[in-house]
């Protein structure tokens, strides 16, 4: 059984309410006409009940099977008692006898009020028949009766309708995120040809270092080979990670349609699924056809990379733009449409703020695309910790959706290069990882080893490299933190910008 929507909770309240405004009419009218007789006292209490009968049956009773026919129908039959203690189709009580058509109505739609309705007339046509009235005294009840069902279930619908376009201007909105993000992680990956191209880079091993770090970024905790054939045999262009001894391995071939030129050997902590096994093989596959027409790659990189990007930047502004901009005007027409219902407008103008949000994205991402990309993070550290010698291993586990500011990425590359070479001299460490999250306009970046530690509250005289550090995190607004203790290793911790 569904949850009520909130929209029934509160017509629900105002019917009651209105009950017991009935109540009242109907108590002060039969009063003055009963004169406090037994009679007046007998119909009141009956018509206490079938108020506070009506408030008593939460939503969840109604949605039983057949449970708002019961409960209407039985308050029908009470308020039909009610208007033969209290004078048939002239009695004061016939605005409360509304009540059960009314909730009718409203619990079970058109269908169930009109049936509700049919039962009460002839119950009021037979008691105004039965008491010796004519029966056209009992049109106005009657006519009140459908009036009260047909308002409320117009409402009803309304209501309805207002809900489903809202639940569909959500799922627009989630979709419409969902092809954006898969813009990104394009755009991202185009990045990192682009900048290999621009930074002069562009070889096997720079292609095959790169393309690794894009596939360990999507697994964390992952660990990689690029290998490819030659003349003397198989040779390791990339290697990142260390391999779990219980881990998952797999070994992709690096192939074109002609001949298989190398292969990728992935280990990764959990066990993947076929579709992730499929989208590692298409980062590959452009891989191994630079691998296997060098030329080719150049071409591919230097013309089509751009037109791609290109054309990324006019899908963004030409289709995803407007189509976020028409939902936002959606958004407001329904907000000045249903301006009386407060909790709609707060729903309403949640999802409208999260639709300005995307087109500003979209516009953000457009810049990107239109402007040069600069460096990554994960490539710099990458080219730098290259030229360490020895043990011990250095493990890059940066999740990084789009590249720092360049205002601040030389920084923030020398801050955890200093970091990374400071825990390789003095922690005697088996392993140093480098880990966090960076998405442009912010990022937290660790250093963490499991050295012999330090008192972080008595550094060491001459160690000019942590002040160095600090003094580099300030001038870009940057904080830096030093966790350790003696025997437990060190983390290092920088982080800028604001979410």
């Amino acid at each position: 059984m569904s949850a009520p929507a909130p929209w029934e909770a509160r017509v629900h309240r105002t019917v009651i309410v209105g009950l017991w405004v009935a109540l009242v009419v109907g108590v002060v009218g039969h009063a003055s006409d009963a004169n406090g007789s037994p009679l007046f006292w007998i119909t009141l209490t009956l018509a206490a009940i079938y108020v506070v009968g009506g408030g008593a049956f939460e939503i969840q009773h109604y949605r039983q099977r057949f449970g708002t026919e019961r409960i209407t129908l039985a308050a029908t039959i009470l308020g039909a008692i009610i208007l033969v203690l209290s004078g048939g189709p002239t009695s004061p009580y016939v605005l409360l006898t509304a009540g059960a058509p009314t909730l009718a109505a409203l619990m079970g739609g058109f269908r169930t009020g009109l049936l509700v309705c049919t039962v009460a007339s002839a119950l009021l046509t037979g008691v105004t028949l039965a008491q010796g009235f004519d029966s056209f005294e009992a049109l106005p009840a009657l006519a009140l009766y459908i009036a009260f069902v047909l308002l409320i279930g117009v409402v009803r619908r309304l209501f309805e309708e207002m809900q489903t376009e809202v639940a569909t201007l959500a799922s627009e909105k989630q979709s419409a995120t969902e092809q954006l993000e898969r813009l990104e992680q394009i755009h991202n990956a185009l990045v990192d040809l682009s900048e290999a191209s621009s930074a002069g880079r562009l070889n096997a091993v720079a292609v095959a270092a790169d393309t690794l770090d894009r596939i360990l970024g999507r697994f964390p905790g992952a660990a990689g080979r690029l290998i490819v054939n030659n003349e003397s045999g198989p040779v390791v262009l990339a290697a990142r990670g260390i391999p779990e001894d219980h881990g998952h391995t797999y070994e992709l071939p690096l192939a074109t349609r002609d001949a298989t030129v190398g292969a990728l050997e992935l280990t990764t902590p959990v066990a993947l699924g076929e579709e992730e096994l499929e989208e590692v093989r298409q980062v590959i596959h452009p891989v191994s056809v630079a691998f296997a027409n060098h030329q080719l790659l150049q071409e591919i990189v230097g013309t089509a990379v751009n037109e791609e990007r290109v054309r990324l930047a006019r899908d963004l502004h030409d289709e995803i733009g407007p189509a976020l901009a028409s939902l936002g005007l959606a958004l407001d027409l329904l907000a000045m449409q249903r301006s009386s219902d407060q909790d709609l407008a707060r729903d309403v103008q949640v999802l409208r703020s999260n639709v300005t949000k995307l087109v500003e994205d979209v516009r953000a991402t457009v810049a990107d695309l239109r402007s040069e990309p600069g460096p990554t993070l994960t490539a710099r550290l990458t080219q730098a910790f290259g030229d360490f010698d020895g043990p011990p291993p250095v493990v890059i586990d940066l999740i990084e959706r789009r590249p720092p500011r360049p205002a601040v990425i030389a920084d923030l590359t020398a801050i955890i290069v200093e970091a990374v070479r400071n825990a390789r001299v003095h922690s005697g460490a088996e392993k140093i990882v480098v880990t966090g999250q960076v998405d442009r306009m912010f990022g937290r970046c660790s250093v963490v080893d499991d050295g012999v530690g330090f008192d972080p509250d008595h550094e060491p005289e001459g160690h000019y490299g942590l002040i160095g550090m600090r003094e580099r995190a300030a001038r870009i607004g940057a904080s830096i933190k030093f966790d350790s203790e003696i025997g437990t290793g060190t983390t290092v911790t920088v982080e800028w910008g604001n979410r």
